[in-house]
Protein backbone atom coordinates (compact mmCIF):
# COMPACT_ATOMS: atom_id res chain seq x y z
CA UNK A 1 0.00 0.00 0.00
CA UNK A 2 1.30 3.42 -0.84
CA UNK A 3 0.77 5.73 2.04
CA UNK A 4 0.25 9.48 1.83
CA UNK A 5 3.54 11.26 2.18
CA UNK A 6 3.57 13.77 4.97
CA UNK A 7 6.20 16.34 5.85
CA UNK A 8 6.21 18.96 8.57
CA UNK A 9 7.31 22.09 6.77
CA UNK A 10 7.21 25.01 9.17
CA UNK A 11 6.65 26.19 12.70
CA UNK A 12 5.27 29.71 12.99
CA UNK A 13 5.18 31.38 16.42
CA UNK A 14 2.31 33.82 16.70
CA UNK A 15 2.52 36.30 19.52
CA UNK A 16 -0.77 37.50 21.00
CA UNK A 17 -0.54 40.82 22.78
CA UNK A 18 2.63 40.99 24.87
CA UNK A 19 4.78 37.90 24.72
CA UNK A 20 5.64 36.25 28.00
CA UNK A 21 9.28 36.57 29.07
CA UNK A 22 11.75 33.96 27.86
CA UNK A 23 12.15 32.25 24.49
CA UNK A 24 9.50 29.83 23.21
CA UNK A 25 10.50 26.20 22.90
CA UNK A 26 10.83 25.21 19.24
CA UNK A 27 8.95 22.14 18.05
CA UNK A 28 10.43 22.16 14.57
CA UNK A 29 11.53 18.62 13.64
CA UNK A 30 15.24 18.19 13.01
CA UNK A 31 16.11 17.45 9.39
CA UNK A 32 19.36 15.77 8.38
CA UNK A 33 20.30 15.66 4.72
CA UNK A 34 22.71 13.81 2.47
CA UNK A 35 25.96 12.28 3.70
CA UNK A 36 25.26 13.21 7.34
CA UNK A 37 22.34 10.73 7.40
CA UNK A 38 24.78 7.83 7.10
CA UNK A 39 26.40 8.84 10.40
CA UNK A 40 23.08 8.90 12.29
CA UNK A 41 21.92 5.67 14.04
CA UNK A 42 18.71 5.62 11.99
CA UNK A 43 20.68 6.00 8.76
CA UNK A 44 23.03 3.20 9.77
CA UNK A 45 20.01 1.08 10.65
CA UNK A 46 18.49 1.67 7.20
CA UNK A 47 21.66 0.47 5.46
CA UNK A 48 22.05 -2.53 7.78
CA UNK A 49 18.44 -3.53 7.11
CA UNK A 50 18.95 -3.21 3.34
CA UNK A 51 22.07 -5.41 3.57
CA UNK A 52 20.22 -8.07 5.56
CA UNK A 53 17.31 -8.06 3.12
CA UNK A 54 19.73 -8.39 0.20
CA UNK A 55 21.17 -11.45 1.94
CA UNK A 56 17.69 -12.88 2.50
CA UNK A 57 17.97 -12.60 6.30
CA UNK A 58 14.46 -11.36 7.04
CA UNK A 59 14.35 -12.82 10.56
CA UNK A 60 17.47 -10.79 11.39
CA UNK A 61 15.64 -7.70 10.09
CA UNK A 62 12.73 -8.41 12.44
CA UNK A 63 15.22 -8.56 15.35
CA UNK A 64 16.08 -4.92 14.58
CA UNK A 65 12.50 -3.91 15.42
CA UNK A 66 10.98 -3.24 18.84
CA UNK A 67 10.12 -6.09 21.19
CA UNK A 68 6.42 -5.36 20.62
CA UNK A 69 6.83 -5.60 16.83
CA UNK A 70 8.73 -8.87 17.20
CA UNK A 71 5.90 -10.31 19.28
CA UNK A 72 3.36 -9.24 16.63
CA UNK A 73 5.47 -10.87 13.91
CA UNK A 74 5.58 -14.18 15.77
CA UNK A 75 1.80 -14.09 16.21
CA UNK A 76 1.24 -13.98 12.45
CA UNK A 77 0.27 -17.28 10.78
CA UNK A 78 3.16 -18.94 8.96
CA UNK A 79 1.49 -18.30 5.59
CA UNK A 80 1.24 -14.55 6.23
CA UNK A 81 4.83 -14.37 7.50
CA UNK A 82 5.99 -16.10 4.32
CA UNK A 83 4.06 -13.64 2.14
CA UNK A 84 5.40 -10.67 4.13
CA UNK A 85 8.94 -12.04 3.84
CA UNK A 86 8.61 -12.20 0.06
CA UNK A 87 7.33 -8.63 -0.10
CA UNK A 88 10.12 -7.31 2.11
CA UNK A 89 12.71 -8.87 -0.19
CA UNK A 90 10.95 -7.71 -3.35
CA UNK A 91 10.66 -4.08 -2.22
CA UNK A 92 14.11 -3.81 -0.65
CA UNK A 93 16.61 -1.38 -2.21
CA UNK A 94 20.11 -2.42 -3.22
CA UNK A 95 22.36 -1.43 -0.26
CA UNK A 96 25.02 0.33 -2.37
CA UNK A 97 22.42 2.13 -4.48
CA UNK A 98 20.60 3.17 -1.31
CA UNK A 99 23.74 4.64 0.25
CA UNK A 100 24.50 6.60 -2.92
CA UNK A 101 20.89 7.82 -3.20
CA UNK A 102 20.94 9.02 0.42
CA UNK A 103 24.18 10.91 -0.21
CA UNK A 104 22.69 12.67 -3.24
CA UNK A 105 19.23 13.55 -1.95
CA UNK A 106 18.19 11.77 1.23
CA UNK A 107 16.25 13.53 4.00
CA UNK A 108 15.99 12.11 7.52
CA UNK A 109 13.28 13.87 9.53
CA UNK A 110 13.55 13.42 13.30
CA UNK A 111 10.54 13.81 15.58
CA UNK A 112 10.39 12.99 19.30
CA UNK A 113 10.46 9.20 19.43
CA UNK A 114 10.22 8.58 15.70
CA UNK A 115 11.85 9.39 12.37
CA UNK A 116 11.24 9.04 8.64
CA UNK A 117 13.74 8.65 5.81
CA UNK A 118 12.94 9.59 2.24
CA UNK A 119 15.33 9.50 -0.68
CA UNK A 120 15.15 9.54 -4.47
CA UNK A 121 15.91 6.11 -5.89
CA UNK A 122 16.39 4.73 -9.36
CA UNK A 123 14.48 6.08 -12.33
CA UNK A 124 12.03 8.50 -10.72
CA UNK A 125 11.30 6.29 -7.72
CA UNK A 126 12.01 6.80 -4.05
CA UNK A 127 12.86 4.90 -0.90
CA UNK A 128 10.97 5.28 2.38
CA UNK A 129 11.76 3.97 5.85
CA UNK A 130 10.21 4.60 9.26
CA UNK A 131 11.90 4.28 12.66
CA UNK A 132 10.99 4.54 16.34
CA UNK A 133 13.17 5.38 19.31
CA UNK A 134 12.82 3.73 22.72
CA UNK A 135 15.06 4.61 25.66
CA UNK A 136 17.57 6.27 23.39
CA UNK A 137 17.86 3.37 20.91
CA UNK A 138 16.57 3.40 17.34
CA UNK A 139 14.55 0.50 15.90
CA UNK A 140 13.16 -0.18 12.44
CA UNK A 141 9.43 0.18 11.95
CA UNK A 142 8.87 -0.03 8.19
CA UNK A 143 11.18 -0.43 5.21
CA UNK A 144 13.45 0.61 3.71
CA UNK A 145 11.27 -0.11 0.72
CA UNK A 146 11.31 1.12 -2.86
CA UNK A 147 8.31 3.03 -4.18
CA UNK A 148 8.43 3.01 -8.01
CA UNK A 149 8.18 6.33 -9.81
CA UNK A 150 4.96 7.39 -11.48
CA UNK A 151 4.85 7.59 -15.29
CA UNK A 152 5.81 10.99 -16.66
CA UNK A 153 2.65 12.96 -17.32
CA UNK A 154 2.04 14.22 -20.85
CA UNK A 155 -0.55 16.67 -19.54
CA UNK A 156 -0.82 18.39 -16.16
CA UNK A 157 -3.54 20.68 -14.83
CA UNK A 158 -3.49 22.54 -11.51
CA UNK A 159 -6.57 23.64 -9.60
CA UNK A 160 -6.16 25.81 -6.51
CA UNK A 161 -8.11 26.86 -3.44
CA UNK A 162 -11.86 27.28 -3.68
CA UNK A 163 -11.90 26.11 -7.33
CA UNK A 164 -11.18 22.59 -6.05
CA UNK A 165 -14.68 22.56 -4.58
CA UNK A 166 -16.07 22.24 -8.12
CA UNK A 167 -14.08 19.05 -8.85
CA UNK A 168 -15.46 15.56 -8.02
CA UNK A 169 -12.37 14.84 -5.89
CA UNK A 170 -13.59 17.42 -3.38
CA UNK A 171 -16.58 15.19 -2.62
CA UNK A 172 -14.32 12.16 -2.17
CA UNK A 173 -11.48 13.65 -0.08
CA UNK A 174 -13.54 14.64 3.02
CA UNK A 175 -15.32 11.26 2.94
CA UNK A 176 -11.91 9.58 2.95
CA UNK A 177 -10.70 11.68 5.89
CA UNK A 178 -13.91 10.95 7.79
CA UNK A 179 -13.58 7.22 7.12
CA UNK A 180 -9.98 7.20 8.37
CA UNK A 181 -10.81 8.96 11.64
CA UNK A 182 -14.45 8.15 12.37
CA UNK A 183 -15.39 5.03 10.46
CA UNK A 184 -14.97 1.39 11.49
CA UNK A 185 -11.58 -0.27 10.85
CA UNK A 186 -10.70 -0.35 7.14
CA UNK A 187 -13.78 1.72 6.22
CA UNK A 188 -11.57 3.86 3.98
CA UNK A 189 -11.02 0.85 1.71
CA UNK A 190 -14.47 1.31 0.20
CA UNK A 191 -13.14 4.55 -1.31
CA UNK A 192 -9.87 3.04 -2.58
CA UNK A 193 -9.03 1.79 -6.06
CA UNK A 194 -9.40 -1.90 -6.85
CA UNK A 195 -5.62 -2.24 -7.08
CA UNK A 196 -5.07 -0.77 -3.62
CA UNK A 197 -7.83 -2.90 -2.11
CA UNK A 198 -6.12 -6.00 -3.49
CA UNK A 199 -2.75 -4.86 -2.15
CA UNK A 200 -4.28 -4.22 1.27
CA UNK A 201 -5.78 -7.70 1.44
CA UNK A 202 -2.36 -9.19 0.70
CA UNK A 203 -0.70 -7.37 3.61
CA UNK A 204 -0.19 -9.21 6.91
CA UNK A 205 -2.20 -7.98 9.89
CA UNK A 206 0.86 -6.36 11.49
CA UNK A 207 1.51 -4.15 8.46
CA UNK A 208 -2.18 -3.25 8.16
CA UNK A 209 -2.10 -1.99 11.74
CA UNK A 210 1.02 0.09 11.07
CA UNK A 211 -0.44 1.64 7.94
CA UNK A 212 -3.80 2.37 9.60
CA UNK A 213 -2.03 4.05 12.52
CA UNK A 214 0.02 6.10 10.05
CA UNK A 215 -3.14 7.27 8.29
CA UNK A 216 -4.81 8.29 11.54
CA UNK A 217 -1.69 10.19 12.60
CA UNK A 218 -1.13 12.05 9.35
CA UNK A 219 -4.34 12.38 7.31
CA UNK A 220 -6.14 15.57 8.43
CA UNK A 221 -9.58 15.25 9.99
CA UNK A 222 -12.56 16.10 7.79
CA UNK A 223 -13.02 19.71 8.97
CA UNK A 224 -9.28 20.46 8.86
CA UNK A 225 -8.99 18.97 5.37
CA UNK A 226 -11.91 21.01 4.05
CA UNK A 227 -10.47 24.18 5.59
CA UNK A 228 -7.01 23.45 4.19
CA UNK A 229 -8.42 22.91 0.70
CA UNK A 230 -10.23 26.24 0.74
CA UNK A 231 -7.33 28.23 2.17
CA UNK A 232 -4.51 26.96 -0.01
CA UNK A 233 -5.04 23.47 -1.41
CA UNK A 234 -3.60 22.47 -4.79
CA UNK A 235 -5.07 19.67 -6.90
CA UNK A 236 -2.64 18.40 -9.55
CA UNK A 237 -4.28 16.31 -12.30
CA UNK A 238 -2.06 14.28 -14.65
CA UNK A 239 -3.27 12.96 -18.01
CA UNK A 240 -6.88 13.31 -16.78
CA UNK A 241 -6.44 9.98 -14.98
CA UNK A 242 -4.23 10.55 -11.93
CA UNK A 243 -4.33 13.29 -9.33
CA UNK A 244 -2.70 14.44 -6.11
CA UNK A 245 -4.43 16.69 -3.60
CA UNK A 246 -1.90 18.74 -1.64
CA UNK A 247 -3.28 20.35 1.50
CA UNK A 248 -1.63 22.44 4.19
CA UNK A 249 -3.11 22.15 7.68
CA UNK A 250 -2.10 24.19 10.72
CA UNK A 251 -2.25 23.01 14.34
CA UNK A 252 -1.89 25.67 17.03
CA UNK A 253 -0.91 25.07 20.65
CA UNK A 254 -0.33 27.42 23.55
CA UNK A 255 2.20 26.29 26.14
CA UNK A 256 2.59 29.61 27.88
CA UNK A 257 0.39 32.70 28.28
CA UNK A 258 0.43 35.01 25.30
CA UNK A 259 2.29 32.69 22.93
CA UNK A 260 0.78 30.34 20.35
CA UNK A 261 2.93 27.95 18.33
CA UNK A 262 1.54 26.67 15.04
CA UNK A 263 2.82 23.62 13.17
CA UNK A 264 2.16 23.65 9.42
CA UNK A 265 1.89 20.21 7.79
CA UNK A 266 1.59 19.40 4.07
CA UNK A 267 -0.25 16.22 3.06
CA UNK A 268 -0.43 14.75 -0.44
CA UNK A 269 -3.32 12.33 -1.10
CA UNK A 270 -3.17 10.40 -4.40
CA UNK A 271 -6.21 9.57 -6.54
CA UNK A 272 -6.84 7.60 -9.72
CA UNK A 273 -9.73 7.61 -12.20
CA UNK A 274 -11.24 4.11 -12.29
CA UNK A 275 -14.21 3.21 -14.48
CA UNK A 276 -15.16 6.86 -14.70
CA UNK A 277 -14.98 7.47 -10.94
CA UNK A 278 -12.22 8.98 -8.83
CA UNK A 279 -10.84 6.66 -6.14
CA UNK A 280 -8.18 7.06 -3.46
CA UNK A 281 -4.95 5.52 -4.66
Amino acid sequence: MRIPRVAVTALLPIVLGIAAPGPAVSEVPEMIKGEAILAHPAGKLALKTAELLAAGKVEDVIRLRTAADQVEWKKEPAEERAAATARLKERAPDPKALAEAIRKGGVLTLFPGRASLESPYGNGGEVMALFVSEKGKWYGSMGPMVIPGEPVAAKEDRIQGADILKHPIYELAPKYADAVHSGPPEAFLTLASAKKQAEWKSEPESERKEITAYYKRNVPKKADLASGIRSGGILIIEDDSRATLNVVTVESKSKEPGVVQSTSTTVGIPFVLENGQWRVN
